[in-house]
């Protein structure tokens, strides 16, 4: 009886602290995402049909043939979190380091190449806690703590080629390896007489395989399009349970339990599009994608459920120019754009919607290299308990050489 009071403290709402990220990654598989690096950060999140010589990622494997050079490319990306509960506020961060990737640039005149990488896929990283004091009959006041704690994620693998099979028109494919780790730990600290920790752990390994398949057209005009869709086996889950109790000031537990257990659920598919107008030093892209998130069972409750999620981008660039002689600030092209997204879950059926905006700068130099920066600020959460304002900064270096010359004709 007791503990199932204790227990039942979990359940009601909780204020944040210490470091942590997106609270509602807490639900779900986490803060997702489907392509990586500072330059897409800046684009709002379009990716699929943004033509360039250098950029690449694997939201649409097809723009792989664009690339004139073998690059080699990495990351880092740090989140700051502003949090708004009943009138609270704490603030949390955290950064990691966001992909490597390699590119091939196997044959240009034919625009055939490959790339191999792996990125953060998705994203858990929450921190909160909550007093609790509730009367027991035999013992009396009872006080204490519940903090909750959640990090990991899971990473996806990639290789995969392409190639153009028309002028104007090339295809790309992707095998994907998701993988990674997801623990999340509930702390119960009761503050009496003979003070008492009781920690529960739950550690998921998680493993899935899939594809992604992708198209880009170069329309004439100034004008391109790009569609893609990812497609998954079911995610495998190995879980681990741990149940653990302490009295004050001892760091062997006097209970200690484990239970393991396997999960099957459903992994969501994406489909992603998006058309772009580039003139002169101007491009202007609309991009977008959905996915099927509605069929994922895990990490859920009866308050929170999955649903599907999309994003919409609209993003400007302005080019700087490759010309021999002009300043450095000439050479800079500047990225803009504002998105809205819907996460993969609702709260007691109500949708976690997200919006943002995004500005970057492309810092060329050396010869075919190129450092990207990007900075990010949104909302999400509106008219929901848990409000979260979030500022976001990556950055990526890029670095190209050529290492194949064109086959004879």
């Amino acid at each position: 009886m007791k503990t199932a009071q204790l227990f039942g403290v979990m359940l009601v709402a909780i204020g944040a602290f210490a470091q942590g990220g997106a609270n509602y990654s807490a639900l779900g598989i986490g803060q997702t995402r489907t392509t990586f690096g500072a330059a897409y950060e800046a684009l709002a999140g379009a990716a699929y049909a943004i033509p360039s010589d250098y950029l690449f990622s694997i939201a649409n494997p097809a723009l792989w043939t664009l690339v004139k050079t073998t690059r080699v490319q990495g990351g880092y990306r740090f989140n700051q979190q502003r949090i708004e509960q009943g009138g609270a506020f704490r603030a949390q961060n955290n950064g990691k380091l966001d992909g490597a990737a390699l590119l091939f640039a196997i044959d240009t005149s034919r625009e055939i190449a490959a790339s191999v990488g792996l990125f953060p896929a998705t994203s858990v990283n929450y921190a909160s806690a909550r007093n609790f004091q509730f009367q027991l009959p035999e013992l009396g006041m009872i006080e204490g703590t519940t903090t909750y704690r959640g990090t990991g994620g899971m990473t996806i693998a990639y290789a995969g080629g392409a190639v153009r099979v028309a002028p104007g028109l090339s295809l790309g494919a992707a095998l994907l390896y998701g993988f990674g780790i997801i623990g999340d730990q509930n702390e119960i600290q009761v503050s009496t007489e003979a003070s008492q920790r009781a920690v529960t752990t739950q550690t998921d390994k998680l493993s899935t395989i899939g594809v992604r398949l992708g198209t880009y057209s170069a329309l004439g005009s100034g004008w391109s399009t790009g569609i893609a869709v990812g497609l998954f086996r079911p995610l495998e889950v190995e879980r681990q349970i741990r149940y653990q109790s302490f009295v004050e000031g001892e760091n062997t537990p006097t209970f200690d339990t484990m239970f393991t257990s396997r999960l099957l659920s459903p992994f969501p598919s994406t489909i992603g599009a998006g058309v772009t107008y580039t003139g002169r030093r101007w491009m202007l892209t609309l991009d977008g994608e959905w996915s099927s998130s509605h069929v994922l069972r895990y990490r859920l409750s009866p308050l929170a459920q999955a649903r599907d999620s999309y994003r919409a981008s609209l993003a400007v660039s302005y080019f700087g120019s490759r010309g021999a002689g002009v300043s450095f600030e000439d050479k800079l092209t500047v990225n803009a754009g504002v998105y809205i997204q819907r996460l993969p879950v609702a709260i007691n059926t109500r949708p976690v919607e997200e919006y943002g905006a995004a500005v970057g700068l492309q810092i060329p130099f050396g010869g075919a290299a190129m450092i990207d920066a990007a900075i990010t600020a949104g909302v999400r959460g509106n008219g929901l308990p848990v409000r979260e304002e979030f500022f976001r900064f990556s950055a990526t270096i890029s670095v190209g050489e050529v290492w194949f010359v064109p086959f004879r004709r």
